[in-house]
């Protein structure tokens, strides 16, 4: 489990102990709930005794992000910016609490500088953390090989998949050449992004020469080799990469960028300096396997999306159920779903 950073590493046991001679003790049994996501704040609370979980809710599922001990603070986020609560805390075992309601540790703060100098630096530190917990594909890109993340769709779409009728989309006749042009294009060519929807048949992409915009393409005129000369510029792929990294640089470089809160500043330049693109194998692999996904048994597949500078691939399916994975886990993925 993930450790965040500790009250304690920041301010002094004096000034720890004035947070906590303002509260008043409270008790919570293993699996009681102690607030909720979206609830208003109207305290911090202090451990005493015991463990707390703290989780955050991603679209249909509950994700438990780091677990508190003795002397951990919580709950001062939200607080402090006068705003609902942004996760959920629960009692894992029978936990004892100090409880510091808002107005006396507000009070506490305002006049005290350097405390609160202290209190605002560690409030960077957690919007940090809870920023990257919260966004699946987050400004850092996928920084670890093994990513899936599902996300269920409508109930109603899951339970009437198998009496649906299943059609031919318009790309289906067209996707062996079209495989081959996706990953052209990925490769030799402009596009950093390829969006396919096989319900109606359109294709999206994004340029590095124009990378604020998606273009439009029917999936017919793709195959088309005129078409694709005409609206896709030839680069190599050293080179497509190599401009993407000074679109990085100017960007850093912009004033807008030094105007950003710093924790924006540290994530956003540690993926400028970090990222790594999807390899051209990876994006050969992973672009020549949609046949085997329109033709899962039962479940296939409607819409896909790949993007080489996040290192994901977004896939979205018959029951209206979406996958996100990382080029590792999608081979992963098909092994276990292709019988």
């Amino acid at each position: 489990m993930d450790v965040r950073s500790g009250i304690l590493d920041v301010l002094t046991r004096n000034e720890f102990e004035k947070i906590k001679a303002l509260g008043s003790e409270i008790e919570f049994d293993a699996g009681e709930v102690i607030f909720s996501e979206g609830e208003s704040a109207k305290c911090i609370y202090v451990i005493d005794t015991g463990i707390v979980s703290i989780s955050i809710r991603k679209f249909t599922t509950e994700e438990e992000v780091c677990r508190l001990g003795q002397d951990d603070c919580f709950g001062e986020m939200a607080l402090l910016n006068d705003q609902c609560r942004n996760a959920s805390a629960k009692a894992n075992v029978k936990t004892r609490l100090c409880r510091v309601d808002k107005q006396a540790f507000l009070g506490l703060v305002q006049n005290d500088n350097k405390l609160a100098e202290k209190i605002n630096y560690l409030m960077s530190e957690r919007s940090e953390e809870l920023l990257l917990r919260e966004s699946l594909i987050d400004v850092t890109g996928v920084n670890r090989k093994n990513l899936h993340v599902s996300i269920k769709g409508d109930p109603s779409l899951r339970e009437s998949t198998f009496t649906r009728q299943r059609y031919t989309s318009v790309i289906d006749p067209i996707l062996t050449e079209l495989k081959s042009v996706l990953v052209d294009l990925m490769i030799n060519r402009s596009v950093f992004q390829v969006f396919v929807g096989f319900n109606n048949g359109e294709v999206r992409t994004s340029s590095i020469f124009d990378p604020f915009c998606e273009a439009l393409h029917p999936a017919n005129k793709l195959v088309e080799p005129g078409y694709i000369d005409r609206h896709f510029p030839h680069i190599s792929f050293a080179n497509k990469i190599d401009t993407i990294n000074n679109l990085f640089s100017a960007v850093r470089q912009d004033p807008g960028f030094d105007s950003l809160p710093a924790n924006f500043r540290k994530l956003y330049g540690s993926y400028y300096e970090q990222w790594e693109p999807i390899t051209q194998d990876e994006i050969t692999s992973i672009i020549l396997r949609l046949h085997d996904l329109r033709e899962l048994p039962d479940f296939y597949l409607r819409n896909f999306a790949i993007n080489l500078t996040k290192g994901a691939i977004r896939m979205q399916f018959n029951c209206d159920g979406t996958h996100i994975v990382s080029p590792d886990d999608y081979q992963r993925f098909l092994e276990e779903n292709l019988c």
